[in-house]
């Protein structure tokens, strides 16, 4: 999750078991778990990868996020956000804002904490659930490739935690719609770029 193995590395039971001094059968179970969450693809009986996002598998999953993230910013101006959890947000824009050039590891971490916040305040398990789980797909992707993202990104970041505040829910999901079609449109026009 934090970029240490890139897209495509060979992953071995074997060699995993004895780089974490594990027993194969805790490393064999945590790779189907990885397998079933889409982050590890198997090659055989012992061998498996981390798989590479294409461009249009993470367009897909923009699709269905869209869907569903919307919903969850619109249920969470409806049933409101901690203001510690507001102010936290916001402190975390303000902070990654002030980093040069932030590595993946630091955009995930203040992306989590917002979209996980707002997933959370929906108050529906099963939604939070489904996007925690299409987010850690999509961590896969180099955030790298869209630097032009960083600012635009943390201000629709910000027009989405002032809809929540304002309880209003119309505005929150039109914000968290109009964030993720952006970031879509960022990344085909980057490819369209051949960049």
């Amino acid at each position: 999750m934090d970029g240490t193995l890139k897209a495509g590395t060979m992953l071995q039971e074997r060699r995993l078991a004895e780089a974490l001094g594990l027993s194969r059968t805790p490393v064999r179970e945590a790779l189907s778990q990885l397998q079933t969450e889409g982050l590890v693809t198997f090659h055989g009986r012992r061998s498996a990868s981390i798989p590479k996002l294409e461009v249009v598998d993470f367009v897909e999953i923009l699709k269905v996020r869209r869907l569903l993230e919307a919903e969850a910013a619109r249920l969470a101006a409806e049933r409101g956000l901690p203001e510690e959890k507001v102010t936290r947000i916001r402190m975390a824009i303000a902070d990654f804002l002030q980093i040069p050039a932030p590595s993946p590891v630091e955009h995930w971490e203040v992306d989590d904490l917002i979209h996980g916040s707002i997933a959370e305040a929906s108050q529906n398990q099963l939604l939070h659930d489904t996007i925690r789980d299409l987010r850690r797909r999509t961590h896969i992707f180099d955030t790298n490739v869209i630097p032009e993202r960083r600012v635009p990104g943390a201000a629709e970041h910000l027009l989405i935690i002032d809809a929540i505040e304002k309880r209003d829910p119309a505005a929150a999901a039109d914000a968290m719609a109009a964030h993720i079609d952006n970031i879509k449109r960022s990344i085909v026009e980057r490819i369209t770029r051949g960049a």
